[in-house]
């Protein structure tokens, strides 16, 4: 490697550096762009100390060394000796960070915007589910109370949401996806008691009570038996 001149902070900008350099080594700002693989507008960015236009200093750093060996000296002396002695190249960022690191900064923040975007569905759903949950639940028996009949056989029917849990006289029953049940029961002559009740999840109880009294040729009249405390 031939003799190569240093730059300095005290004799030669860069540009005026980097212009006898390439006056010594034949070269043009053309062959200097084909040589490096760096586009025209950032080598003369770069010739006339214009750091305030390039990226980041370490792509500054980049295209020096890449200069440097296009013109047969040492790169990292040359961007030591002008990162000392240029204001501007130390303004245009030793601390930057490359583009990968703001990449990087982006793929976290996009992250938590789509946490923070499912936090907000659940907490939509938990809102508008909460009346629902904590309303009285819905049950409707099909037959009136202290109903008169003379046949032994007997269907209970009625409606009830079948999200919840449906029970007569303690015996569950899983009403239909419309919400409709019915069951067939055999009476005993006299008073018969049933007990409906529907709970949901959280608690919320709604209890229907009916009597169906079955007047057998052979029975006798009763009066109305109590409900059973357990109801």
């Amino acid at each position: 490697m031939t003799p190569q001149p240093q730059p300095t902070g005290e004799t030669k900008s860069l540009s005026v550096f980097l212009a006898d350099m390439m006056r010594v080594r034949s070269m043009t700002l053309e062959k200097l762009t084909q040589a490096t693989g760096i586009s025209e507008r950032y080598i003369r960015l770069i010739l006339e100390e214009k750091f305030d236009k390039l990226p980041a200093a370490p792509y500054v750093h980049g295209y020096l060394v890449k200069i440097a060996h296009a013109l047969n000296i040492d790169g990292e002396e040359l961007w030591q000796g002008y990162l000392k002695y240029s204001d501007a190249l130390r303004r245009s960022g030793e601390k930057d960070k490359l583009p990968e690191n703001r990449f990087i900064s982006l793929r976290v923040n996009k992250k938590l915007v789509i946490a923070g975007v499912l936090i907000l569905i659940v907490v939509l759903y938990i809102a508008f589910r909460i009346p629902s949950l904590l309303s009285q639940p819905s049950l409707a028996v099909s037959f009136e109370n202290n109903m008169v009949v003379a046949e032994p056989t007997f269907v209970l029917a009625g409606t009830a949401d079948p999200k919840n849990e449906l029970t007569i006289n303690n015996e569950i029953l899983y009403p239909d996806t419309n919400g409709a049940f019915r069951k067939v029961v055999e009476l005993s002559p006299g008073f018969n008691t049933f007990v409906f009740k529907v709970k949901k999840l959280l608690g919320k109880e709604e209890t229907v009570v009916r009597q169906i009294y079955y007047k057998s040729t052979t029975s006798t009249p009763e009066t109305p038996s109590a409900i059973p405390s357990n109801y």
